[in-house]
């Protein structure tokens, strides 16, 4: 595989679509938080203040990488295969960490990560476990950064898709007037970058849609062209769904937790718990708990 020719990706920012999503676990994190809708904009101030595009991710998903994995990987010669087996090597190391968890807390783990919810009883184990997804995610993504070094496909890929970005922020005040005076009524929100809407109930934050605009990615066929079938969004037919526990199934679902708006009530929690001297240990789970019910009104509190 060349290199990807820059001046082949033409760039149509009309094609955009929107993407409202509802985060998973952010209902988890907030299920004993009184957070108002005075003290939101501090937390969503905090999701935006991220330095990479959140956009960039929902580009890869929405063009069929279920894990948004793939595009660190792309490179000369390498098929499908090859990338699948980088990919479960990647994970092998928190697959073993997770079969060595305290049962309750595996079953947690599967259960956040299979259906983005908590099995009955186990809500003691909701916040540490959540920790626990976060902490493989960001130990995989940290090793598939050094793997992409070196990798001009993959560096290719990463500019074109932010360059893409660039352009529809450019050009999204005339796309939204042109649509709007087209079909009235129609929502299109202010902003092409990702953007939060509260969910309260009786005044209390419960969950929050994340609003953006995004392009399909400018080189989308090569992506669709390495990506394995288990990996794909959606599962192709003839493919089973990978069995919970398994490397394919963790690759796929481990980047739920990614969202910018979960990692920052996840950053709050683990930032407060650092204060406390409370070790991220799986036997610590009741006192990550406990400690975890206090972070967000705390940080809302100390927050101008």
């Amino acid at each position: 595989m060349r290199r990807i020719d820059q001046r082949r990706a033409a760039i149509d920012t009309g094609r955009f679509s929107i993407l409202s999503p509802l985060p998973p676990f952010v209902d988890i994190c907030l299920r004993s938080a009184a957070i108002g809708p005075l003290d939101f904009p501090k937390i969503a101030q905090l999701a935006a203040a991220y330095p990479n595009d959140a956009r960039l991710i929902e580009m890869v998903r929405a063009a069929g990488d279920a894990s948004a994995k793939v595009p660190y990987l792309l490179d000369e010669d390498e098929t499908p295969q090859s990338i699948l087996g980088i990919l479960r090597e990647v994970a092998r190391p928190q697959l073993e960490r997770l079969h060595r968890l305290p049962e309750a807390l595996q079953a947690t783990v599967r259960m956040l990560l299979s259906i983005n919810t908590l099995p009955n009883g186990y809500e003691l184990y909701a916040i540490a476990a959540l920790l626990e997804i976060d902490r493989m995610q960001e130990e995989m993504i940290r090793s598939l950064r050094g793997l992409m070094a070196g990798r001009l496909p993959a560096l290719d890929f990463y500019r074109a898709n932010l360059d893409a970005l660039h352009a529809l922020d450019r050009d999204w005040p005339r796309l939204r007037r042109a649509r709007t005076s087209r079909w009235r009524g129609s929502f299109l929100p202010e902003q092409a970058r990702m953007s939060y809407q509260p969910l309260f109930n009786n005044e209390r934050l419960t969950g929050v849609h994340e609003t953006c605009a995004i392009l399909p990615p400018p080189h989308a066929g090569l992506l669709e062209r390495l990506t394995p079938d288990v990996l794909r969004r959606p599962l192709p037919p003839q493919v089973p769904v990978p069995v919970t526990g398994s490397a394919d199934w963790l690759i796929r679902d481990v980047g739920k937790v990614g969202r910018h708006f979960t990692r920052a009530l996840l950053r709050i929690i683990k930032d407060h718990l650092e204060a406390e001297r409370v070790a991220l240990e799986p036997s610590n789970y009741a006192l990550i708990d406990r400690r975890a019910q206090e972070a967000l009104e705390e940080f809302v509190k100390r927050t101008p």
